[in-house]
């Protein structure tokens, strides 16, 4: 994936004046910087969220994109097991397929819970579980493993890992711990 002359302002700020960066298409990839500067808009654009910007973006072999917001973004009306089947086709294939995420999550006890009814952690897992799920070509984590205990980000980070021995996997984070346990190459915006 390649990003040439990016620019994008939000009224009088510029967010980003013609920014260039080339990603591979396997490994991890962290973006670093303070609050305000544009880590999450740049997510957005890669993942066609936001498209009030000018440059380029050459996208390459990536058709498909995985992404766990900030937020879990998970539909209330819907249990567990349904939102991470739901963007895969909610057949039963697509179930088997959330089930074994959202085991490998520790979640398997929660398949028929709705949203409501978990924390803030548990909520982050399923995010991730349907992101796995889904299995895009690149895997967009912004601040994902917020609320969630020691442990278990150490889990999610090795999934995190061997995902990127075949994939692009970008990483939104402060935790410098969790920076050097994923041993990525960082990109300060």
């Amino acid at each position: 994936m390649k990003i040439t002359n990016l620019s994008k302002r939000f009224g009088k700020k510029i967010l980003f004046d013609k920014f260039n960066l080339e990603i591979a298409e396997i490994g991890i990839l962290a973006i670093k910087g303070n609050s305000g500067c544009g880590k999450t808009t740049l997510m957005r654009i890669i993942a066609g969220l936001d498209k009030k910007y000018t440059g380029k973006i050459e996208y390459g072999n990536i058709k498909s994109i995985s992404y766990v917001f900030q937020e879990p973004r998970l539909l209330p009306s819907c249990t567990v097991l349904e939102n991470v089947a739901l963007p895969l086709g909610n057949t039963e294939k697509a179930k088997a397929t959330a089930k074994f995420w959202l085991t490998r999550l520790g979640l398997e006890e929660d398949l028929n819970t709705y949203p409501d009814e978990l924390s803030g952690g548990m909520k982050m897992r399923v995010a991730i579980a349907r992101a796995f799920a889904y299995d895009g070509d690149i895997l967009l984590l912004d601040e994902a493993f917020n609320g969630i205990d020691a442990d278990r980000t150490k889990d999610i980070m090795d999934m995190v890992i061997e995902y990127a021995k075949k994939k692009t996997c970008i990483v939104i984070t402060h935790n410098q711990d969790q920076l050097d346990y994923l041993q990525c190459k960082i990109v300060n915006i």
